[in-house]
């Protein structure tokens, strides 16, 4: 069975914390990544100078520069500017196992006839109560893998993208990518998701490409967390999908913020270096995490 050679690409904007070891954790898979491509979208901060060090160190990183602002912008030139059979993408925050990308690979090695798009699962290593819902995660693995196997594998499917994990055909891409907006104040990986359906693609779990991600955005202020919860049932609007618009607005929207509500607390007394909870931490001065476009 052929593997598909594999690009990664990792849209940046004030990185500098989090993309040594985004890149660190790609070049340590056990089946090597074709090519990283690092899109940066007008850093202030030092990403752009962690990256071209490390792109001494291997030619397997490639940084461009993306001068138009907003992720979906800087996601959609690296995607352009990828060699790859198979494109993923992901979060700079995002740490993937050693095994993550012989999963992608054998995903659509096997099963690109029928899904030319997938998403692996999250968890958020820097937030409590993760273990119990990485449990969850494992069973949904297994039930998945069980249904691709099956003689009915369309069962595997699912609704979205998620775009801190997240792949899709490199011939998916070059047949929609005249269709993705440019708006910069919608969900990218929901946009995508709407335009590769549209098109007569479908959306499938890969089993075992989980990754970590970070839950910073739980930490920012409500306001933030209400206006960036806005951009889901936005992008169904520019879509001209109403119905959907209105059932993220009435159900999805609340059910979102009432978790952030809830988790708001513990999530700011953790302390992910020490895996403990402080009431000093709560207290503690954290600045919102601020999207390329800003945070409308």
């Amino acid at each position: 069975m052929l593997t598909p050679s594999l690009s990664v690409i990792i849209p940046t904007y004030n990185e500098q914390d989090c993309i040594e070891d985004c890149l660190r954790a790609l070049l340590s898979q056990q089946e090597p990544v074709d090519e990283i491509i690092v899109v940066d979208n007008n850093s202030t901060d030092n990403t752009t100078d962690i990256v071209l060090r490390m792109t001494g160190e291997t030619a397997v990183i490639r940084l461009i520069r993306a001068p138009e602002q907003g992720v979906i912008n800087a996601r959609s030139l690296g995607f352009d500017s990828a060699r790859g059979e198979v494109l993923a993408r992901i979060d700079a925050d995002t740490h993937v196992p050693d095994a993550w990308s012989q999963s992608v690979r054998q995903f659509f090695a096997t099963h690109s006839d029928r899904f030319q798009a997938g998403s692996g699962l999250c968890y958020c290593y820097d937030l409590p109560f993760q273990g119990r819902f990485r449990r969850r995660q494992q069973q949904r693995t297994a039930v998945t893998s069980t249904r691709l196997a099956s003689n009915n594998p369309d069962t595997a499917a699912i609704p979205r993208l998620f775009g801190s994990n997240m792949a899709i055909t490199q011939s998916a891409w070059t047949s929609v990518r005249s269709s993705r907006s440019h708006r910069t104040d919608i969900f990218e990986d929901l946009d995508l998701t709407l335009t590769i359906r549209a098109a007569g693609y479908r959306i499938a779990l890969i089993p075992n490409a989980d990754a970590g991600i970070s839950g910073r955005r739980y930490l920012c202020s409500p306001r933030t967390f209400w206006r960036y919860c806005l951009r889901d049932q936005r992008t169904y609007r520019a879509h001209g999908d109403l119905r959907n618009a209105v059932l993220a607005a009435c159900f999805v929207l609340p059910a979102q913020y009432l978790f952030y509500l809830l988790a708001w607390l513990p999530f700011r007394a953790y302390d992910p270096q020490t895996r403990q909870m402080t009431l000093r931490n709560i207290g503690r001065d954290r600045a919102d995490r601020v999207l390329p476009s800003g945070n409308v």
